[in-house]
């Protein structure tokens, strides 16, 4: 099955419904980048509203990593970088468990969900290092030209600290199976997309789930205008 997909018309993700033929718990997996347009966030915010827990990734704030891209992105003049923000979902404001198995590599969460000056720090240190690589892909598209298909049957090449972030991951959510596997009840898990591989795996094969059928697509990153008409200005590329 199709995880996510970058075409002509821009980037999608899929949100997924599984469950088993008897019935009971569904999990709704919702693989996720971390820049886009707000409203992509808002899509994904108000799709969570209906389940009654979410297991996300990291931590409830704005993504540095997203930050950087986007901002990188606006500077090396690339197409689809208008209107570009980092992941920032509200899990907070859900009123619902919400579940970071990674917070060991979460920063110290601000009361008003704003990034720490460390994360900023990295953020402009690591945005004109992307810009530069992304302008010497030499056709204005370098988020075109990135092999952002993926699928449940993609490998992926993972370091040791990612393999330990999805066996948190696949740890919670056996827990989650293991206790309310006969409720009617629906748990999100919002991860980055090339985590989710691993998690459909684990769900089709051990724990004996199946895709529901009517899955749905968000757009992400949208190209709504050719690259010749889009000129992002330098002057406020930088978003805090």
């Amino acid at each position: 099955m199709q995880l996510t997909e970058m075409s002509v018309m821009g980037f999608r993700t899929s949100v997924t419904v599984f469950r088993r033929p008897a019935g009971g718990l569904r999990w709704v997996i919702i693989p996720t980048i971390h820049m886009g347009h707000a409203d992509y966030y808002w899509e994904i915010w108000q799709r969570l509203r209906s389940c009654q827990a979410v297991i996300a990734e990291i931590w409830d704030g704005p993504s540095s990593t997203g930050m950087a891209f986007a901002n990188a992105m606006r500077l090396a003049r690339q197409r689809a970088s208008r209107d570009l923000v980092p992941q920032d979902i509200d899990y907070g404001a859900l009123g619902v468990p919400v579940i970071f198995p990674d917070d060991y590599l979460a920063p110290n969460a601000d009361p008003d969900r704003r990034m720490s000056r460390q994360e900023r720090l990295a953020a402009t240190v690591m945005t004109p290092i992307l810009a530069l690589h992304m302008a010497l892909t030499g056709d204005g598209d370098w988020l075109g030209n990135s092999p952002l298909d993926i699928h449940d049957h993609t490998e992926v090449d993972r370091d040791a600290s990612d393999r330990k972030r999805e066996g948190l991951l696949l740890g919670v959510m056996r827990e989650i199976d293991g206790e309310f596997a006969a409720e009617d009840m629906e748990v999100a898990v919002v991860f980055g997309a090339l985590h989710m591989p691993t998690v459909v795996r684990e769900l089709t094969g051990k724990l004996g789930y199946r895709v529901m059928p009517g899955a749905r697509w968000l757009t992400a990153i949208d190209y709504d205008e050719p690259p010749y008409l889009r000129k992002p200005p330098l002057d406020g590329w930088m978003d805090w």
